[in-house]
């Protein structure tokens, strides 16, 4: 079982089935010549010796340089570390040959995402083009994951709103933590993460409470959608600082301060209101 989970990890890097067994053989091995690896695995020398020739090449084989040619695995640490600067130096290299060629066409449909790395990659991506205003709604877990992408937005002048479900100190951050907190992710058991960046885009998702599997999550540059979104979570957030002033003795004085300061979309620029109705 482990050397089967194992040949997976490694075919998810990137090897194929062969080279994996071999790797593996080699390394659990004394080192030994390709001929001896296909007879001990029942595998045919040809297809061995064409594998370890690819593992070579991807520094997780050594070869003697000799006649007899015999085969040492790499250390797991230091052919890893090497594999895994190779993947970045050519994803690098990748992200800059393919930003040339993405469109930026007016696009307002919906589209689901069903990988949780990448509802966490969406989520950042949104708060470093923020320039105005981000509104959050996240629970814990999922709110933890993202703090360095909020920092970031609020050093560079964002407001940042966030909607929190346990008590979270985040410097420049309007937080509202909900009092009903722990009977909501009871209710739900699951982790939210939801966005809302100048009314111009939104980003809503729910995730299982390991943030494992995506049970349903949505993108769109829908103005009008993320202005409704920005609306309501705005609102939202108020209402539960209106509700955490219940008891104080200054109740409606209170409540009147949190008022005048509710931004509306007559009272704020939002960037995506002035895009609905085409105003600078």
């Amino acid at each position: 079982m482990q050397d089967h989970n194992n040949i997976d990890s490694l075919k998810q890097l990137g090897l194929n089935q062969l080279e994996a067994e071999v790797y593996l053989h080699l390394l659990s091995n004394k080192q030994m010549t390709a001929y001896k690896v296909g007879k001990s695995i029942n595998k045919p020398t040809a297809n061995v010796y064409k594998a370890i020739d690819s593992l070579s090449k991807k520094g997780a084989v050594l070869i003697e340089s000799n006649k007899s040619k015999y085969c040492k695995a790499v250390a797991p640490n230091e052919f890893l570390s090497h594999y895994e600067k190779d993947i970045l130096d050519k994803t690098q290299k990748l992200k800059a040959s393919l930003h040339n060629l993405e469109n930026d066409f007016d696009d307002e449909k919906t589209y689901s995402i069903e990988s949780v790395p990448l509802v966490f990659e969406r989520f950042e991506t949104m708060m470093a083009k923020a320039k105005v205003i981000a509104v959050i709604d996240a629970f814990p877990k999922a709110l933890d994951t993202v703090l360095d992408s909020i920092d970031k937005a609020i050093k560079r002048g964002v407001e940042v709103y966030i909607q929190a479900y346990k008590p979270v100190e985040i410097l420049g951050a309007d937080i509202a933590t909900s009092n009903i907190a722990e009977k909501a992710m009871d209710h739900w058991n699951s982790e939210q993460l939801n966005l809302i960046i100048d009314g111009e885009e939104y980003l809503v998702s729910l995730m299982n409470n390991s943030l494992t599997k995506v049970i349903q999550a949505s993108w769109s540059t829908n103005y009008f959608m993320a202005c409704t979104l920005h609306a309501g979570r705005m609102h939202e957030q108020t209402l539960i600082k209106i509700d955490a002033k219940r008891d104080t003795k200054n109740f409606e004085i209170e409540v009147n301060a949190l008022l005048e300061k509710q931004k509306y979309f007559y009272n704020s620029d939002i960037p995506g209101f002035n895009k609905l109705f085409k105003t600078k």
